[in-house]
């Protein structure tokens, strides 16, 4: 997260989407500060990394 929001802390809340019960995710740069419910597991298709190359749209 810290490309897109260098030093900000970012929340987000989601929806559970097998159970909809409510995820909240906190980060601050790489550092995650709070995941509930504890042993929440996440999954991205790609890497939210930046990239040097020129295939990367994040540029």
């Amino acid at each position: 997260m810290r490309w897109l929001f260098p030093g900000k802390e970012v929340r987000i809340d989601a929806p559970c989407l097998d159970c909809g019960d409510p995820i909240v995710v906190r980060m601050r740069d790489e550092e995650i500060l709070e995941v509930d419910p504890p042993g929440t597991v996440g999954h991205t298709v790609r890497s939210f990394t930046k990239r040097s190359d020129e295939s990367s749209a994040f540029r």
